[in-house]
């Protein structure tokens, strides 16, 4: 999980028609994420605010959990060392920082909702720690027992004075300090833009006339902001191509994504055509951006409007500088919701993205990029509500809270469908399959991952509640018809329960007859956690250890090899058939720092989600390989048929 960081306007008179949800007037954003997303209706104040944001000189940035950490170690070096003493002679250096009993004391600092009064302690204390070192001389170190007071000196005057230093710095730092600011508004094209000239022949617009219409209609100062349209996407691939290596860098790992999003990892290079001997006649018409794929060419407005959307988006976000801040107004604008969920997972997992440090503020009316949070614990999502032409609220919504899609006015028919769908009990074994399949495909060449929500999506059916659920013309007509959700279903389940054996038969048998279903379980095995080898379960176990218990690097490195001593004792076979929590369990006996995240006494996982969602970050990262789920043939044989059937549902 990022760390979260709150935003201060001090010049509260330029957002002075926002309120937050208790509708005082917003003079402070809590809990942002470097993705941040704004959400609401038509006309709710999105893209206004995002306008108004670029256009302020100056947003005080807090980070959050440093300065809490720094300011809970500030406040138990006062309260346990007592520094200080006792103004007994009432010199009057010291009447303004002493207590009504005389003593010259450190102020606790408390994480305040207003900036301007831990500002004012900070100085205080700042006072007190000069009077302190510079005048203790002057003041009476009166004792009491034990609990007199103590002279600052040695490494704990350095740390106070540290601290004090560096948590004033945090309460004044500039958010856009050293860092450039990027524009991409809703106006905006992949394609270059002619005009016919009197002769017929065609001339292309070299000026960003969007740019211009941006910077007129907003009166934003594009001295200061970078305002990406697009139009002028042919220059900037001429220039960042004979750029300095670092440059160029961002631009080769952009070719790299389309060659393996688009075009199954063929070779794609990007050129901006150009002709010396045209531009000398005066001739500019040939001067278009072409895409080479292997051996073939096309000029960029060949492509998709899909493909042309997302390559104006992750273009700039690829070749932007390091630690950029990016604002993008409503980046679905032509892409379809698998395309939406390619462009969030990007900006998410992309290892050199994150490693450029970019934040991003994006205004959206997708209920799809919302649907996508769900998943992500590095996303704030803000929702804004219009209450009247002078006022707006905004509130920080969390993950899962409906209110944004109401606002949004979403319904049923805004569902789009994929080209076929995978339905798994829940969100464990979607993402189990998810890490299968993505480690199976960055393992095998010419294997792409497919896009999820175009070329497939996930239905999650809650277990039992699979038996409402029609899958044979033959089956009684009370119960839903799946085919009606979607005409492709590869159906998995555990095999557990009662009637596992009729289930597993019945459906082996509806398979037969149907070309558009297959039928796959976890059969020899419980449940869908006792497939993970030994070894997947020795990457992740140290996760789910007692944090209070393992707290330096020679506890992690210590409790890591008990749990990898402890499950070479033992045998996979042993427990495929029981509770996972009986395998864990075991472990527990070798290795006392874990924690008990099992059911009962040996029953299932009881988060779940949880665990997968580790197995599925650790996969992402490449710390868990195909290597490590390819030593169980069962996981072989489910994803290889899953792969198959989703390839013959896009490519027939």
């Amino acid at each position: 999980m990022s760390d979260k960081f709150d935003l201060i306007f001090p010049n509260a008179n330029a957002f002075n028609s926002y309120y937050n949800e208790n509708e005082d007037e917003l003079v402070k954003l809590y809990d942002l994420s470097l993705i941040n997303i704004f959400t609401g209706a038509n006309n709710s104040g999105k893209s206004r605010f995002i306008r108004t944001f670029l256009d302020s000189n100056t947003i005080l940035y807090e980070h959050k959990s440093l300065l809490k950490e720094y300011l809970k170690e500030f406040n138990e070096l006062i309260t346990t060392k007592k520094f200080g003493g006792v103004n007994s002679h009432n010199n009057v250096l010291f009447n303004s920082y002493q207590n009504d009993r005389g003593e010259v004391v450190f102020k606790i600092l408390s994480y305040s909702d207003l900036q301007i009064d831990m500002l004012s302690v900070v100085d205080f204390n700042l006072n007190v720690f000069q009077l302190l070192t510079e005048n203790s001389h002057r003041l009476s170190l009166n004792y009491f027992g034990s609990n007199g007071f103590i002279q600052l000196q040695g490494d704990d005057k350095e740390r106070i004075s540290f601290l004090l230093m560096q948590i004033k710095k945090m309460l004044h730092q500039d958010f856009f300090e050293e860092k450039k600011k990027i524009f991409i508004p809703t106006l905006r094209t992949a394609h270059s833009i002619f005009q016919k000239r009197t002769d017929k022949s065609f001339s292309k617009i070299s000026t960003d006339i969007l740019k211009e219409t941006i910077v007129k209609s907003y009166n934003l100062n594009d001295e200061k902001i970078e305002i990406f349209t697009g139009m002028d996407l042919y220059y900037q691939i001429v220039n960042v191509r004979n750029d300095i290596k670092d440059k160029r860098e961002g631009f080769e790992k952009f070719e790299e994504f389309l060659s393996q999003n688009f075009f199954q990892s063929k070779r794609v290079e990007i050129v901006a055509k150009f002709n010396i001997y045209d531009k000398h006649n005066g001739k500019d018409d040939s001067e278009i951006i072409n895409v080479f794929i292997e051996e073939e060419s096309k000029d960029l407005h060949e492509l998709g409007d899909g493909i042309q959307a997302l390559f104006i988006l992750m273009y700039k976000i690829y070749t932007c500088d390091n630690k950029s801040v990016i604002f993008i107004d409503e980046p679905e604008i032509n892409l379809h919701p698998g395309m939406q969920r390619l462009f969030l997972e990007q900006i998410t997992n992309n290892r050199f993205l994150k490693e450029k440090e970019i934040t991003y503020f994006i205004s959206t009316h997708s209920n799809h990029f919302l649907d996508l949070t769900i998943e992500k614990d590095d996303i704030s999502i803000f929702l804004f509500n219009k209450v009247n032409k002078d006022k707006f609220i905004v509130k920080n919504v969390n993950h899962g809270d409906n209110s944004a899609l109401q606002y949004l006015g979403v319904t049923n028919s805004s569902v789009f469908l994929a080209n076929c769908s995978i339905w798994v009990e829940g969100i464990s074994d979607r993402n189990y399959l998810k890490a299968f399949l993505k480690a199976y495909c960055k393992s095998t060449a010419n294997k792409i991952y497919p896009k999820e929500d175009i070329e497939f999506a996930f239905i999650e059916y809650a277990g039992s509640n699979i038996d409402h659920y029609n899958f044979d013309e033959l089956e009684l007509k009370e119960k839903i018809n799946a085919f009606s959700i979607n005409n492709k279903i590869f159906l998995i389940s555990d095999y557990d329960g009662p009637y596992k054996n009729e289930k597993h038969a019945i459906y082996e048998e509806i398979e037969k007859g149907n070309n558009n279903f297959r039928y796959q379980t976890t059969k020899d095995y419980r449940e869908i956690e006792n497939l993970l080898p030994f070894n997947v379960w020795d990457k992740i176990l140290i996760n789910f250890c007692d944090k209070r218990k393992v707290t330096t690097k020679d506890d992690i490195e210590r409790v890591q090899l008990e749990i990898s001593k402890s499950l070479k004792k033992k045998k996979i076979e042993a427990y495929k058939t029981a509770y996972i929590g009986k395998l864990l369990k075991n472990i527990k006996e070798n290795v006392p720092e874990l924690n008990k995240i099992w059911d009962k006494a040996e029953g299932t996982l009881m988060n779940k989600s949880e665990v997968s969602f580790k197995v599925l970050e650790l996969t992402e990262q490449g710390r868990i390989t195909w290597d490590d789920f390819k030593t169980n043939p069962k996981i072989v044989s489910i994803v290889q048929n899953l792969y198959d059937f989703i390839q013959k549902s896009n490519y027939r």
